[in-house]
């Protein structure tokens, strides 16, 4: 198994990820990071998971409660803004395709 904990295991994990030694979950979660936005340094994938692995302790495993109202109110932020950006689109005419079917023209300028 390559993951005992050799110092030759241990070297090659430090090289890949700036010279800090993570666990294999955190590994695979920088992976994800740079898989979902290849634009991104290693190192830039790997702060912000630190960020987010340090933001979880000080307060998901602190207070499982606050967090679960934090996360309900980025629900609603996203929400709201979702229905803004909808309702920015406003239809001025509607047209009749072959077939009967109904397609709204919209004007997608601010109201």
């Amino acid at each position: 198994m390559e993951e005992d904990c050799t110092p030759t295991y241990i070297s090659k994990i430090r090289e890949l990820f700036s010279g800090k030694w993570i666990c294999g979950l955190c590994a695979e979660a920088v992976k994800e990071l740079l898989t979902k936005d290849p634009s991104i340094s290693k190192e830039t994938a790997l702060e912000a998971h630190m960020a987010m692995y340090k933001k979880f302790n000080s307060t998901i495993r602190l207070n499982p409660n606050f967090y679960l109202a934090s996360a309900m109110k980025d629900v609603a932020k996203k929400c709201l803004n979702r229905r803004r950006s909808l309702d920015s689109c406003v239809p001025v005419a509607a047209k009749i395709e072959g077939g009967g079917a109904v397609s709204i023209v919209a004007d997608m300028k601010k109201k």
